[in-house]
């Protein structure tokens, strides 16, 4: 039994480790999924995969939306008696993104601010600000946000800003200024995920020789990749050949 969970551990340190190079993770995550295996596995998951797959979840399709999950953890009642008690920028932080969640935008938004003030280059507080603006319709304002969060974190959740600029430049019918952010983005981290959402977003600007060219490489990359990467990216390899057949159909 013991042996088991050994091999068990092993196998999946060797799995958060691969999807740490193919994401570019930061080099002490590679040192701690090796030296600390298998708790520096576990604490990649939870830190950096998890976000991923709780995002994806949420995705219904290419382009991300401002979605409002549903409510998991502390309640927003226990998270204010906390913010109370211990009226630090974590749990001041922690309360805006439950309000965020449920709904109570403008109530998020004021903790966002007030903590952006006393922190003006915490990624957590700026983020936080450009959602809220997102979530109102107000992209044009949200913009500036989201890009100064990628000037301060590049990976900042997993790459989810990047996803949400290029959103705002679509509601802004900015769409050569969202594929410029979608291409820098498929440099930065060539998933299987951005290379759909690109190919997505080429086939609906009319590019569909690009969106073509997009797709196929994120369809040989699914193929070329590992049992586990090919189980998290099954739902977006789906969606890229659906985008890929749908382009087939308009050259007949």
């Amino acid at each position: 039994m013991a042996e088991l969970l050994n091999l068990l551990g092993i196998g999946f340190s060797i799995w958060m480790f691969v999807d740490a190079l193919r994401r570019k993770a930061e080099f002490y995550w590679y040192i701690l999924i090796i030296l600390l295996m298998p708790i520096g596995g576990f604490m990649y998951f939870f830190f950096i995969k998890l976000p991923e797959l709780q995002a994806a979840s949420a995705d219904g399709n290419a382009m991300p939306a401002i979605p409002f999950p549903m409510r998991k953890g502390p309640s927003i009642r226990s998270l204010q008696a906390q913010v109370q008690e211990t009226p630090s920028q974590a749990n001041k932080l922690s309360l805006a993104w439950a309000l965020f969640e449920d709904n109570r935008v403008q109530e998020s938004s004021d903790i966002f601010s007030a903590c952006h003030q006393d922190d003006d280059d915490d990624p957590e507080c700026i983020y936080g600000i450009a959602r809220c603006l997102s979530a109102n319709g107000q992209h044009q304002q949200a913009i500036g946000f989201y890009e100064k969060v990628i000037s301060l974190d590049r990976v900042f959740r997993d790459y989810d800003p990047w996803l949400d600029l290029s959103f705002g430049y679509l509601q802004n019918d900015e769409t050569n200024k969202a594929l410029e952010v979608l291409g820098k983005l498929v440099e930065e981290a060539p998933r299987v995920k951005h290379k759909t959402i690109l190919g997505r977003c080429l086939a609906d600007a009319g590019l569909h020789d690009q969106a073509r060219t997009v797709l196929t490489e994120a369809i040989a990359d699914y193929e070329e990749s590992s049992f586990f990467l090919q189980r998290d990216n099954e739902s977006w390899v789906n969606q890229a050949k659906e985008l890929l057949a749908g382009l087939s159909h308009t050259l007949n």
